[in-house]
């Protein structure tokens, strides 16, 4: 048998930004390929207070092995990491179980010990969840990373190179495909989608002049004029339906010079969901040209890459109509993809 642990917990945020949407995908494709779900619910600790955080710790290993008692032997167990539950006691129950002769398959979503992988300042109680998400790792038969990039650090921590394997990109399932309905066009602004908070992308507030932004999410508290629209929020399931514009931004960090800092740097091996998002609309990319996702987009034709936001202006006076629509029609090829859930689906068959 073949099961899968769905763990529901929804915020505020989770529906109006594509954190749940990735999981909420996972689920529906290995569910489709004939996973039995393992289902239960788990609490939002974000207003415990100290001591009663310390007390869950211990209190969810007995949820865990409770439900995971119908796991046996030649069973094949899917997990999305990091847990939503977290525990620095999960590691253990990974590793009991798979001693069990359950083969457990990890999907990584978004990790601590990579994006923090060559950070000087991490707190202790970073050093110590990240020591943990490395050993929940190291004991699962099989890694679902992002890409090559990311499986280099894996092994760099020690993780075999034969568990681990290359999703490439998340995959972005659209239920009911409306076609492509919104705006799409090389004089239509350029979009930046996600969360638009200060900390986590700076750089939305140092956006070069003389180009037109369009912003999808949360939490933004700039300026909005003719050049940058603050167009709201909406739920990930509408987004495709919802965007307009000519090219998806995928930057991250405190700078449009470059991407810098924790989450800038992060870009280098990570797999932004954003990107999904804006080729399951028909968006080819700008992106970094550092980013693990850069190969990928030139050698799919569907966008370009940049140094600095700074360049986008005069890359853009390049293009030609012909350009762009090609660029367009090879982000809607790989896109269509996504929205079938194929990475995902070909990475479990391997």
């Amino acid at each position: 048998m073949k099961y899968y642990v769905s763990e529901r917990r929804f915020d505020e945020i989770d529906s109006v930004t594509a954190r749940a949407k990735a999981r909420d995908d996972a689920e529906a494709i290995v569910r489709e390929n004939g996973y039995m779900p393992i289902v239960f619910d788990v609490p939002d600790r974000s207003s415990y207070g100290y001591l009663r955080k310390i007390w869950w710790q211990f209190r969810i290993i007995p949820v865990w092995k409770k439900y995971l008692k119908q796991v046996t032997r030649g069973d094949e167990l899917f997990l999305q990491f990091p847990f939503r539950e977290h525990s620095i006691f999960l590691p253990g129950v990974i590793k009991k179980t798979h001693k069990r002769g359950v083969k457990v398959v990890l999907l990584v979503h978004d990790l601590d010990v990579f994006r923090n992988l060559k950070s000087d300042d991490r707190n202790f109680f970073d050093k110590v969840k990240c020591k943990f998400e490395v050993k929940a790792l190291k004991y699962a038969s099989r890694v679902i990373l992002h890409n090559e990039k990311m499986i280099k650090a894996g092994k760099d921590m020690g993780l075999e190179e034969v568990r681990l394997k290359n999703l490439k990109l998340f995959d972005y399932l659209v239920a009911d495909d409306k076609g492509d309905t919104a705006k799409r066009g090389l004089d239509l602004p350029l979009v930046i989608a996600g969360n638009l908070s200060k900390n986590k992308a700076g750089y939305v507030y140092d956006l070069p002049k003389g180009l037109k932004f369009n912003l999808y999410g949360p939490r933004y508290e700039g300026r909005n004029d003719n050049e940058i629209k603050a167009v709201g929020s909406f739920p990930p399931e509408e987004l495709p339906f919802k965007i307009e514009g000519s090219f998806g931004i995928v930057w991250d960090g405190s700078s449009s010079k470059t991407c810098e800092g924790i989450h800038g740097k992060y870009l280098k091996i990570n797999n932004p969901h954003k990107t999904s998002l804006y080729l399951a609309s028909g968006l080819p990319v700008i992106i970094w040209k550092e980013a693990a996702l850069a190969d990928l987009i030139l050698e799919n034709g569907c966008g370009f890459a940049v140094d600095s936001l700074d360049e986008i202006k005069g890359r853009l006076a390049m293009l030609s109509a012909s350009d762009y629509e090609k660029m367009r029609e090879n982000a809607c090829k790989l896109g269509a993809k996504l929205k079938e859930g194929y990475f995902l689906k070909s990475v479990l068959k391997e």
